[in-house]
Order: structure tokens, then C-alpha cells, then sequence
């Protein structure tokens, strides 16, 4: 009987170590992907109050930031629930919930002017598919509809176009600042066809902004142009006369091989 206790004693303490084992590697393991989470949502809130604060004020339609910030408020309230006793998480769950609070009721501003930094633009580029990827996510999730997202993501397209042409007509004032007309331009048009290909029926007073840039530039190159052509020509017909002068030097050194042949003769 001693034996068979023994054995029992033996079969429940291995039993006993390896449901502890088990239970401390599972433990182990949701430790390590509440840890995974964590780190991940506050990847996600940083990135997100980032793309609120890199653009210039006004720049984003008020529907875009509004979505910006309940994106930050859901990510906030995912890490209040993970880690509760963080006090950190509740403050900035807090600060965020008035922040958008009081946007809501600001009126909307008026739209920045035109960008001066191609590097500027570049990064506000980035920080656009960014946001279309929220968008993506955050229709995958269900926390906005398909609908939504269109809307979202036509918002998105226009901002793109607005910080392309942008980049194009710093490069033109670039160009113009090195006396090169003909690239300012070229730079232009690039600009302007954008515009129309794009929204044919939007951008009209941009259209026109450029069409009035433009003008003034047509006009240089016209006349530098003409100016090249009317040297062009005289160059040319001034290139004629040393052949002509040429010939009439040919004639005397003729005759004068004639008249000594007829000597010799």
C-alpha cells in the first residue's frame, strides 16, 4: 500500500509541477502580448496626435481631424482597460475628450496659404497615407462604414493634389529665381494640368492663380525667344558675306594665273 502511495504521490506532483508549468508559461505569455499591445496602441496614439499637430492649422478638413481625435480617444480608452492602474492613460483620455470638445465648436479657420518647403510638403505627404491607413484599419474594425471611408479617403485625394501643385509651384519660383523662365513653366503646367485632370470642375480659383503666374512668363519667353531668332538671323546673313568676299578674292588670283601664262607664252 506504502508503494501505491507512493506512485500517487509521485503521478499528483508531476501532475501538480506541470499544471504549474503550464499555468506560469500562459501567464507568461499573455503578460508578453498585453506588453505587444500596449506597445502597439501607444505607437498608434503617438502617430496619431502627431498627424493632429504636424499640419499646418486649418489645413485639414474639420471632418478629417474630428476622426483623428476619436481615433486617439478609442486608442486611449483600449489602454485604460489594458492597464488601469496607469494614471497617465486616464489623464490623457481626459486632456484629449476636451481637446475634441472644444474643436467641435471652433469655428473653422482660414485655409493656409500656400506651403514654401518642398521637405515640408514631403513630410505632410506622408503623414497623408498615414491617415488612409487609419482609414483602412478603422473601416476593417467596423468603427466607420464603407461610406465613410469614401468620403474620407475623396478628402485625402484632394489634400494630395493641393500639396502636389504645391510642390510644383515651388519648384517654379525656385526656377524663377534662377532666370530659368522656361522651366518655372514647365513646372507650371505641370501644376495646372493636375489641376483640371483631376477635378475639371474644382480648383478654379487656383487655375486662375496660375493662368495670372503664368502670363508674365509667357511673355519673357516670347521675347527672349524672338530676341534669339533675330540673332539667329543675323548671324546668318552676316556668316554669308566672308563667302562672298571670298570669291571676289578668287577672281584676281585667276587672273593673275592667266596673265602669267600668257608671259610664259
Amino acid at each position: 500500500m506504502t508503494q501505491i502511495y507512493i506512485t500517487i504521490g509521485i503521478i499528483a506532483s508531476v501532475s501538480a509541477l506541470v499544471c504549474y508549468v503550464f499555468v506560469r508559461q500562459t501567464i507568461i505569455e499573455r503578460k508578453l502580448e498585453r506588453d505587444r499591445l500596449q506597445r502597439a496602441l501607444d505607437k498608434r496614439a503617438k502617430e496619431l496626435l502627431q498627424a493632429i499637430t504636424v499640419f499646418p492649422e486649418s489645413f485639414l478638413p474639420k471632418e478629417l481631424e474630428v476622426f483623428l481625435y476619436r481615433c486617439v480617444l478609442d486608442t486611449y480608452e483600449h489602454l485604460t482597460r489594458l492597464a488601469p492602474s496607469e494614471k497617465n492613460y486616464v489623464e490623457a483620455l481626459q486632456i484629449h475628450t476636451g481637446q475634441l470638445e472644444a474643436f467641435v465648436r471652433k469655428p473653422e479657420g482660414k485655409k493656409i496659404e500656400d506651403l514654401q518647403s518642398n521637405s515640408q510638403i514631403s513630410e505632410l505627404k506622408q503623414y497623408l497615407n498615414l491617415i488612409g491607413n487609419f482609414l483602412q484599419k478603422s473601416m476593417l474594425r467596423g468603427q466607420i462604414t464603407q461610406k465613410q471611408h469614401i468620403y474620407y479617403r475623396l478628402l485625402l485625394k484632394e489634400l494630395v493634389i493641393v500639396l502636389t501643385v504645391n510642390g510644383h509651384t515651388v519648384s517654379a519660383k525656385q526656377s524663377i529665381e534662377m532666370q530659368k523662365p522656361k522651366l518655372a513653366l514647365h513646372y507650371y503646367d505641370l501644376a495646372k494640368k493636375l489641376l483640371t485632370k483631376e477635378t475639371p470642375h474644382g480648383f478654379t480659383k487656383k487655375v486662375q492663380k496660375l493662368n495670372a503666374r503664368m502670363q508674365p512668363l509667357l511673355e519673357l519667353v516670347e521675347a527672349e525667344d524672338a530676341e534669339l531668332k533675330e540673332e539667329n538671323k543675323n548671324l546668318h546673313s552676316g556668316g554669308q558675306k566672308p563667302n562672298k568676299e571670298e570669291s571676289q578674292w578668287d577672281r584676281p588670283k585667276e587672273d593673275s594665273e592667266w596673265k602669267k601664262k600668257n608671259v610664259y607664252d
